[in-house]
C-alpha cells in the first residue's frame, strides 16, 4: 500500500492487544524510573553475568551477544567473564520491548480512510 503524504493512515488493533501494549509500556516506563532512582542511590553497582542477564531478561544468549557486538550494551570484563550493569540491562530490556512493539504495530492491518 502506498502512503500519501496528506491521507491519514489508521491501524486496526484488537482491543485486548492495544490494552496489553499500553499496560506493558506503562509498566516499562515506571520500572525504568524506579530502577534508575534505585541505581542512583546505591553505593554499590549491581552486575550480572551474561547467563544471569539472559535469564532475567528472558532473552537468548545470542540476542545478548548481538546487542554487545552492536554496542547497544557494554559489559565489564572480570576474571574472563562478561558482567553487565543491572541499569544497562534494564535499558536494553526497554529498547528490545520498544522494537517488539513497533514491529507488532507495523505488521498490523492498515486501512486508508478517504
Amino acid at each position: 500500500m502506498e502512503k500519501s503524504s496528506n491521507a491519514p493512515t489508521y491501524v486496526l488493533v484488537e482491543t485486548q492487544q492495544l490494552e496489553r501494549l499500553v499496560k506493558n509500556q506503562f509498566l516499562l516506563n515506571q520500572s525504568m524510573l524506579l530502577f534508575e532512582y534505585l541505581c542512583s542511590q546505591s553505593r554499590y553497582p549491581l552486575f550480572l553475568s551474561a547467563e544471569s542477564a539472559c535469564e532475567v531478561l528472558g532473552i537468548k544468549p545470542e540476542t545478548l551477544e548481538k546487542c554487545r557486538r552492536q554496542r547497544i550494551i557494554r559489559p565489564r570484563i572480570y576474571q574472563r567473564q562478561f558482567l553487565y550493569s543491572a541499569f544497562d540491562l534494564i535499558s536494553l530490556s526497554y529498547k528490545l520491548n520498544q522494537k517488539r512493539i513497533r514491529r507488532m504495530l507495523q505488521n498490523a492491518i492498515q486501512v486508508k480512510v478517504e
